[in-house]
């Protein structure tokens, strides 16, 4: 039997939150070892998932892709990051315990662009490199897990190509904040599809993308089992998933931001209609 069914960002955020919380090695991690959650939308699901509780999650951002541009939360606007070490979870940022990682423990990693290689890309904003200057290297000498949970939105062409441009120093102009892209080859990517298997154990397919009135970044999928799993997983999503309510924007002015941008200090009229 096949079925059909569309998800809006929101939802499939929702759905990719529930099916990574499901995975017996993050369960694991969770209970027995570390597992660290880092900033980004998709994580904040996750992480709710995994709390049994609401969060702040427009808060739970670092780079973000908002109003129409690439920004920066300030980090007095975000909300408290949340590591997981035997059963407890941790106000701690991720960074503070990387010394501790040891076997069995894993990084959820956001990311902005995934391509059908299997490709991941993060966006960069810090010279630093940000987490993923701080944990893929050290992560990977380890031999230690990393999972990138990112939804079907985000499909590029190649995120190898993507990655040979950009850069805050390369970059001459923007509309917004400047970066550079990590093209990440080894990761482990998780996505709609991957939650729909986890979840129901039925095949599923990346159909068609968008929309508009309110459908924006959608996503189509065709699912595929035995009448029961399929069933299951449609009223799964009609009851669970469906109507999840799209995140409220949460935006530091660009009056006080410190990110090297076009719009750093400006205010009021000086700023476009879409950023106000």
């Amino acid at each position: 039997m096949q079925a059909m069914f569309t998800l809006t960002p929101a939802e499939s955020k929702r759905l990719i939150g529930k099916g990574v919380a499901a995975l017996p090695e993050i369960q694991h991690a969770q209970k027995n070892g570390y597992l660290l959650v880092g900033r980004g939308s998709t994580n904040a699901y996750i992480l709710e998932e995994l709390l049994g509780k609401k969060i702040k999650k427009e808060g739970y951002t670092a780079g973000q892709v908002i109003k129409g541009v690439l920004c920066v939360l300030g980090a007095e606007e975000r909300t408290k990051p949340v590591t997981f070490h035997k059963g407890e979870s941790l106000p701690v940022e991720p960074g503070s315990v990387l010394d501790k990682l040891g076997a069995g423990d894993i990084l959820l990693k956001g990311a902005n662009a995934i391509d059908g290689e299997g490709n991941v890309g993060v966006i960069m904003a810090s010279p630093s490199g940000g987490t993923m200057g701080q944990f893929y290297m050290a992560l990977k000498a380890r031999g230690l897990e990393i999972i990138y949970p990112v939804g079907l939105e985000k499909m590029i062409p190649s995120v190898e190509a993507a990655a040979q441009f950009g850069g805050t120093v390369a970059l001459g102009k923007t509309i917004g904040a400047r970066g550079g892209m990590a093209c990440v080859a080894d990761g482990r990517v998780f996505t709609e599809l991957d939650a729909i298997e986890t979840l129901f154990g039925v095949y599923a397919v990346h159909f068609a993308s968008g929309g508009w009135g309110g459908a924006e970044g959608c996503v189509t999928l065709v699912v595929e089992g035995a009448d029961a799993k399929v069933n299951k997983c449609l009223k799964f999503i009609e009851q669970k998933i469906k109507g999840e309510p799209p995140l409220p924007a949460a935006k530091t002015p660009c009056k006080t931001c410190s990110q090297l941008c076009s719009f750093q200090g400006k205010e009021g009229k000086q700023l476009p209609d879409y950023l106000k």
